[in-house]
């Protein structure tokens, strides 16, 4: 047997494990507000025409946003142990508490899956058959009724909502959009986000406990193939999650593009967690300045290669130019022919600047990401802006025109208190310095060398 390696964490750098003090009090606010906003987006299905679906998908985009939170955080973990990166050791921890937290997010996913399995009341056209018949051994289905008598939801003039009734197109793609298989996707989606993020967790930890750096070893070598697991997973995911809303649609890039918000919400979360630690004066030593502006260099990156995606979506799709896929940008605002605007087009407006343009002229200086206040700023502002994205993609589904109120924000109030207790469980267990790492003596020696 080879003889393990062992060190001294302390040896290392010199530094003391720092432990995250959260409150019980800040617990139990939070387990209240999420108490209330639930009840309040439950109570919102009697008060607006609709309101059940309308919840549904007011749902769909809060746990997608809190879900792309947790996986742009694994995706920062990955590429770290991918490159064999050192300057970002000692601000590793916060990424694995959040992507540990998928946990919670599986735990959030299930009135999604009710959805699907609900019948008529299903989000998704395809999930929309309901039997009619138990005669005999084999029951009869049929689709629902069409939805063109419902001017929310059909315009007679465009016809840019026939997808949502279950027609031949959608019957075609039945053998992968089915509750069973979808539900069963699902199962391994998370399966592989939660072993990923364990894995990952776990070894980290223990090398805070024991010193043995084969752990650091053992991280780097299954990286690659970890990485692998991860891009498909998101992408059929984003697949399943979102672009089935209309199973008419359909974008080979799709889960290119989800996956560049995801990295966007990620860097901008970990990047405000360690600004709000250095604003409240529990920023472990070690943690300098390089640091913040590295992690601001790769939300500008990645800011950058969101709008690239966004931008090649369109622009294929655009010059394709078939119906299946044009009118989904039409219900979502991008035509200017008359009788097919809508209010949409003004928060796909908003994204193009807000998403991309504005924030890439205000991250570019080196001297935006040295101010920690300015930066604070920008990670809340694309933590915003990203849910937007997400909104955008779902709400056209259910109106023709921009509709906000109680069912949105109370759906997003509870969701992300729950994933912020679910966080909290796991900040608290754990150093925010992962003193055994090996490489933790290099981390922290950049903190003042440039």
């Amino acid at each position: 047997m080879s003889e393990q390696k062992t060190h001294e964490p302390h040896n290392s750098a010199k530094l003391t494990p720092v432990y995250l003090s959260i409150s019980k009090r800040f617990i139990l606010s939070m387990v209240s507000i999420a108490v209330a906003g639930g009840l309040a987006a439950v109570g919102s299905v009697a008060l607006y025409t609709d309101g059940l679906r309308r919840i549904l998908l007011a749902y769909l985009v809060a746990f997608a946003f809190v879900l792309s939170l947790s996986l742009g955080s694994l995706f920062f973990i990955l590429i770290q142990h991918l490159t064999r990166a050192g300057w970002a050791v000692i601000i590793r921890r916060p990424a694995e508490i959040f992507a540990m937290n998928v946990l919670t997010v599986a735990f959030l996913s299930l009135p999604i899956l009710w959805s699907v399995h609900s019948g008529m009341n299903s989000i998704y056209p395809w999930a929309r058959v309901v039997p009619i018949s138990t005669e005999g051994t084999n029951a009869v289905h049929h689709p629902p009724e069409a939805l063109a008598s419902d001017e929310d939801h059909f315009d007679p003039k465009a016809n840019l909502y026939v997808h949502q009734t279950y027609d031949e197109l959608t019957a075609s793609k039945t053998p992968w959009l089915n509750p069973s298989a979808y539900s069963l996707r699902f199962l391994v989606y998370f399966s592989v986000w939660i072993g990923l993020s364990a894995f990952y967790f776990r070894l980290s930890r223990q090398l805070d406990d024991s010193g043995v750096i084969d752990n650091t070893l053992q991280m780097e070598k299954w990286a690659g193939p970890s990485i692998l697991l991860f891009a498909l997973t998101l992408t059929f995911s984003a697949f399943d999650l979102l672009m089935s809303l209309d199973p008419h649609w359909y974008s080979t890039i799709f889960g290119v593009y989800f996956f560049a918000g995801c990295a966007v919400s990620g860097f901008s979360l970990n990047l405000l967690t360690w600004l709000v630690l250095s604003q409240g004066n529990q920023l472990p030593e070690g943690v300098g300045s390089s640091h913040f502006r590295d992690l601001g260099r790769l939300l500008f990156a990645f800011i950058f290669f969101w709008g690239y995606i966004a931008f090649s979506q369109y622009m294929l799709l655009w010059y394709a130019n078939i119906p299946e896929t044009t009118r989904w940008w039409v219900v979502r605002g991008a035509s200017l022919a008359d009788g097919l605007r809508s209010s949409w087009g003004t928060i796909l407006l908003l994204l193009l600047m807000g998403h991309f343009i504005i924030p890439f002229l205000g991250i570019m200086s080196r001297h935006v990401k040295d101010h920690r206040r300015s930066m604070k700023f920008w990670a809340v502002w694309m933590l915003v802006m990203h849910y937007l994205d997400l909104y955008w993609l779902v709400m056209p589904e259910f109106r023709g025109s921009i509709v906000f109120g109680l069912p949105e924000i109370s759906s997003l109030i509870f969701v992300v208190c729950i994933y912020l207790v679910g966080a909290s469980y796991f900040a608290t267990r754990t150093s925010l310095v992962p003193i055994g790492d090996p490489r933790l003596r290099l981390s922290v020696g950049l903190s003042d060398a440039y």
